[in-house]
């Protein structure tokens, strides 16, 4: 078996010392920098997204505000445009009523004067008839018989069921 040797055993302690020593400083310290890197950089990028997390709920809100907002202000530039529509409707509704009505008083002043027109139109005809046969009358001497003929030819000249019953005029 082994036999202990002091000699030995301090040389060995010795060499495992200075091993421990250059690991410590060669591997240990450089692997220790490394492996606190990576921490720390896992860590802040833990922290960024974190704050980035942080960063979108607030966006989301601030944009379900805004689309509420926003959805507010369309619901009611919707209901002003409704009733200025409506109000719009109602006016040239109006226009059209107010246009029509004063279509037709002016076509009935129309009908009017031209049946006044007709009227007179057919008053100097009668006029015009009525001196015409007194001219013949005067100038010739008539029968009785000759009188009635001409009335009666003058009357059937003009057709009374066409004049209709005179307006105002």
């Amino acid at each position: 078996m082994l036999a202990p040797e002091p000699g030995l055993m301090i040389w060995t302690l010795i060499t495992f010392g200075v091993a421990v020593l250059v690991l410590t400083v060669f591997a240990f310290k450089p692997l220790q920098k490394a492996l606190d890197a990576r921490r720390q950089n896992i860590q802040d990028g833990m922290d960024a997204a974190e704050a980035a997390r942080a960063e979108a709920l607030r966006l989301l809100e601030e944009y379900k505000a805004t689309l509420a907002k926003v959805r507010g202000e369309s619901e009611e530039i919707l209901e002003r445009s409704r009733a200025t529509a409506d109000h719009a409707k109602a006016e040239i509704i109006a226009e059209a009523k107010s246009q029509s009505e004063r279509i037709l008083e002016e076509a009935h002043e129309q009908i009017e004067r031209d049946t006044r027109a007709a009227l007179r139109a057919l008053k100097g005809q009668i006029a015009e008839l009525t001196a015409l046969a007194t001219t013949k009358v005067a100038t010739s001497s008539l029968t009785e018989s000759d009188q009635r003929r001409l009335i009666e030819e003058a009357l059937a000249e003009l057709d009374v069921e066409k004049l209709g019953v005179e307006g105002d005029g």
